[in-house]
């Protein structure tokens, strides 16, 4: 293996204690290229989160694709199971999902672990898609990422959840529903008198 990729043994032991590690990394460096290149991108901190999230799956499915093959034998098996690969899409993700463009009451679901994880394996079925796409230059994939992430761009940076707190906020500081006469809805909000 050594010999055929032109790298020495010693090169080669101080990364990987055995071939077999070798395997998991090709998942492992697939996240790692995303990061690189969007840190060399111009531009990138002014992308939009649609924008993040496109760069996001395509950077990732380059990644893959330069080991397509391999990827498609592997992909559900123990060697990206012995990965980081999950771990790594998760935390990218969640990057992606708590940057400060998203409005801050959408942050406080978009920022929950359960949406990092439903979006984790949404991608792990994109690039199940991926793997079996026999389209022309995986056409039918790229049309799946585009809808995908203009549909979680549009959830994630909907106003209104914003609008709809500030609301909720309003009528609550107006009593605007007559809420503090209510016995035990009362009680908690503000400018209730509490000898009534």
């Amino acid at each position: 293996m050594c010999a055929e990729a032109g790298v020495d043994k010693a090169t080669f032991s101080a990364h990987f204690d055995a071939p077999e590690a070798l395997f998991p990394a090709v998942y492992d460096l697939a996240v790692d290229q995303y990061h690189l290149l969007s840190a060399a991108t111009e531009g990138y901190d002014d992308f939009t989160v649609e924008e993040r999230l496109a760069s996001f799956y395509y950077i990732l499915l380059d990644a893959l694709a330069e080991h397509r093959t391999f990827v498609k034998q592997t992909f559900d098996s123990r060697v990206r199971y012995n990965s980081s690969f999950r771990s790594e899409v998760r935390a990218a993700l969640r990057t992606i999902l708590t940057d400060d463009r998203i409005p801050q009451p959408n942050r406080l679901v978009t920022g929950f672990w359960p949406v990092h994880e439903v979006l984790t394996e949404v991608t792990f079925a994109l690039i199940r898609h991926w793997i079996s796409d026999e389209s022309a230059d995986q056409a039918a994939t790229t049309a799946l990422i585009d809808r995908l992430v203009a549909f979680v761009a549009e959830l994630v940076t909907f106003g209104g959840v914003s609008r709809g707190v500030d609301l909720a906020w309003h009528i609550v500081r107006n009593d605007a529903l007559g809420l503090r006469r209510l016995p035990l809805v009362g009680r908690f909000l503000p400018g209730r008198d509490r000898t009534e």
